[in-house]
């Protein structure tokens, strides 16, 4: 967790107070609201990578395999070897 901390002018926090009032939030918990949505939007905003079928299906049969037990858990680079 990180801390911030902001100094705002009366006026600030009066449009802030009541914003917040008006969705139930007090002007803490609505500003984390707006820095959440804000932080979202640049998720959205991430160009993504198409994939081709045969990367799908290659991720499709290693989840499957994963979900069956068949994975192992490398603890170092060394443990490759047992592979």
């Amino acid at each position: 967790m990180y801390k911030v901390q902001l100094t705002l002018t009366p006026e600030e926090n009066q449009l802030l107070s009541i914003r917040a009032q008006q969705l139930g939030y007090n002007v803490t918990k609505y500003i984390k609201l707006l820095i959440s949505k804000e932080a979202q939007s640049l998720v959205e905003d991430y160009p993504a990578i198409k994939l081709s079928k045969k990367a799908i299906k290659t991720i499709d049969k290693a989840m499957k395999e994963h979900v069956s037990g068949k994975s192992v858990l490398l603890e170092n680079i060394d443990d490759i070897d047992r592979l």
